[in-house]
């Protein structure tokens, strides 16, 4: 999402969740050549309504986390799950707690809902804070180019992929955040080509490995810190047979400026304010894929409507500015499901508990 409350967001997760469970598979070391393929052990019927519901089940107030859970699977078929949310230190160690603890088996699995795994490669520099590269201890400067880390993140991956089997794989959230930053210079180890090249590479393992995995990205629709929309073009980076998927984070509020900085006529103050074809348009360069958001959200405040505002937006957003486009709605995931503190507007609850106007129009869905 590019906003601090997702470390919030993360701490809560990995405060909470207790590795209780060990579940084994088939091994989460090993080279991906050789081996047999292994099935996503998620095989979800897509509902009448023709794309699944997921959210982060953020505990209200009070409330046990299992209870979190069990609330969140009465109307939502998945969760996103990701590397600190199953208390990892990074992707290095990822497989290993996703296959030692109970997040995925008992709280996601158990209640009838299946996980998103995410990846990312993108860390923050607490000094500057400027993206830099996750990076383990053992590779203390290393680029996107730097063939050791290429290869330490592609066999984190497929780890994943034999310690979960999840059906859905994000190899990257938000990367192109990392291509607004540095750009795809050729002489630049840290150019956004040396992550294409890459994700390419794992998409293919990934795909030897289990055939029936749905392999994809993530891409931010907008760049939040900067109040203005992405620049789509980055797109025409990725070979769309790659990109089984095309899945975003969108937070469209945020827009208030154009490319240059300069203030919007017409900013999205509220969700009848968001064109026609703000997601549609991104088709364009991976026509005839179905669209997805791992995060998608309009905050309850009176500046952008209030709650009535935020429930319009859900129905805009699986009507006029998707379905209605023609677009193959595949995805809806909302951030979380309860405000994550007094100052937060996302969730689809208050902190306290008690129901805001968008959680009837979600279960309605």
């Amino acid at each position: 999402m590019g906003k601090k409350k997702i470390f919030f967001v993360f701490a809560i997760t990995l405060f909470l969740v207790t590795p209780l469970v060990f579940f084994g598979c088939s091994g989460s070391k090993g080279s991906e050549t050789g081996e047999t393929p292994v099935a996503p052990a998620d095989s979800p019927a897509l509902p009448a309504r023709g794309y699944f519901k997921g959210i982060l089940p953020i505990p209200a107030a009070g409330q046990e986390i299992a209870n979190a859970y069990a609330q969140a699977s009465q109307s939502a078929e998945f969760v996103p799950v990701w590397e600190s949310g199953v208390g990892a230190s990074g992707f290095w160690d990822y497989a290993d707690a996703l296959e030692s603890g109970s997040l995925v088996k008992s709280l996601v699995r158990g209640n009838g809902m299946f996980p998103i795994v995410h990846f990312s490669f993108i860390d923050k520099n607490p000094a500057t804070g400027s993206l830099a590269l996750k990076s383990p201890g053992n590779l203390p400067n290393a680029t996107l180019s730097d063939p050791a880390w290429r290869a330490a993140y592609k066999k984190a991956v497929l780890d994943a992929v034999k310690a979960v089997k999840p059906r859905y794989l994000s190899v990257g959230n938000e990367v192109n955040r990392w291509y607004e930053q540095y750009g795809a210079a050729d002489n630049d180890g840290n150019g956004f080509q040396h992550f294409v090249s890459l994700y390419e590479e794992i998409y293919d393992a990934v795909k030897t490995l289990s055939p029936d995995t749905l392999v994809f990205c993530v891409f931010a629709r907008e760049i939040v810190d900067e109040l203005r929309e992405a620049d789509l073009g980055v797109l025409e980076m990725f070979d769309p047979a790659r990109l089984d998927l095309l899945v975003f984070t969108s937070y469209p509020h945020s827009v208030r400026k154009d490319k240059t900085g300069a203030v919007l006529a017409q900013p999205h103050n509220r969700p009848s304010d968001i064109p026609d074809d703000y997601y549609a348009r991104a088709l364009t360069y991976v026509a005839g894929k179905p669209l997805g958001f791992s995060e998608i959200a309009w905050p309850a405040l009176d500046f952008y409507g209030g709650e009535q505002a935020q429930a319009d937006f859900l129905s805009e957003v699986t009507g006029r500015l998707t379905i209605n486009q023609g677009v193959n709605l595949r995805l809806l995931g909302w951030p979380w499901l309860s405000d994550l503190d007094a100052n937060d507007s996302i969730g689809l609850l208050r902190r306290d508990g008690t129901e805001k106007t968008i959680y009837q129009a979600w279960k309605n869905l």
